[in-house]
């Protein structure tokens, strides 16, 4: 039996640990994702749909390397060199969880840092076990109904995410991302790396800095958090994306065409999105956050000039 003054002082420093320790642990991420070398495999749950994807990653010095393949489906790719992502294959949509221009699986990496982000909260949840691997339980909740939240179970000796699970305001997880068997440490071969063919392969663009573009229509008032953040116009229209450091929304403005329907809303899983038509324009907004969010988003945006 402990004796009653270390009982005593456990329960005071519980607090104080707790609120370190989910920060140092969310610390941890990018270091792991970034610096490691692992392979394993992925499944991905959302919307009824299930995906499984091989990973691959490899730090030489300086230069990271990674590819994902999917296992199932059309064959698709997304090979990472440095700052270099290329993709290969087509399908139903891109891959899971694929490798951004920044580099790192997503939303993994973005969620290192959560605890100083608006509209989140972060605090440890326990131990578990994935993939074979021994896991601190992290929450990542959400504290007000316009994102979701998240739980995800970091590896305990390396800190590399195991499983994301993205979450109502219920609690339920509308979506999660988990190896199903990981292999830390083990160096891929240069051939696990490598496209399995040139033929294909489209070079992904980022958006552009939203300085570089000068958008001329804006949200006046975004949820909390929530900020332009990169801008692109093409021939079709313009694409705003407004994000709070995890959850994002784009925000799709172009020319009405008469023979589209004048409103819609529809869900995909965690993915919600709402259009409609207003004086002669069509606008759509599309993320992967709650229903309100993006009707918000949707109905407030305007012209820069008519706002003043």
């Amino acid at each position: 039996m402990k004796p009653a003054w270390l009982v005593l002082l456990l329960a005071l420093a519980a607090p104080l640990q707790a609120a370190v320790g989910a920060g140092d642990w969310l610390a941890r991420i990018e270091p792991a994702l970034r610096g490691l070398d692992y392979q394993g495999t992925l499944v991905h749950v959302a919307g009824g749909r299930v995906e499984t994807v091989r990973l691959f990653h490899r730090r030489d010095g300086d230069r990271e390397r990674e590819r994902l393949v999917a296992l199932g489906g059309a064959p698709r790719e997304v090979i990472r060199d440095g700052r270099q992502v290329m993709c290969l294959g087509g399908g139903a949509g891109p891959l899971a969880f694929e490798v951004t221009a920044h580099g790192g699986w997503s939303p993994a990496l973005a969620l290192s840092a959560a605890g100083d982000l608006t509209g989140y909260r972060v605090q440890l949840a326990g131990s578990d076990r994935i993939a074979g691997h021994a896991a601190q339980r992290i929450d990542i909740l959400a504290t007000d109904r316009w994102r979701y939240g998240y739980r995800l179970w970091l590896e305990r000796k390396t800190g590399l995410p195991l499983r994301v699970d993205l979450v109502d305001a219920q609690g339920a997880a509308v979506e999660h991302v988990a190896f199903t068997e990981l292999a830390i440490g083990r160096r891929p071969r240069d051939e696990d790396l490598e496209p399995s063919t040139d033929r294909g392969l489209v070079a992904l663009a980022p958006l552009a800095a939203s300085r570089a573009v000068a958008p001329d229509w804006r949200v006046p008032s975004p949820p909390p958090g929530f900020t332009l953040r990169s801008a692109r116009r093409d021939a079709s229209g313009l694409q705003l994306l407004y994000s709070d450091g995890l959850a994002s929304v784009s925000v799709y403005v172009e020319r009405a065409d008469p023979d589209r329907r004048a409103a819609t809303a529809t869900r995909q899983g965690a993915v919600h999105a709402q259009a409609f038509q207003s004086s002669g324009w069509h606008v759509l907004a599309i993320g992967k956050v709650p229903a309100g969010t993006v009707a918000h988003l949707a109905r407030t945006v305007r012209a820069v000039d008519a706002d003043g």
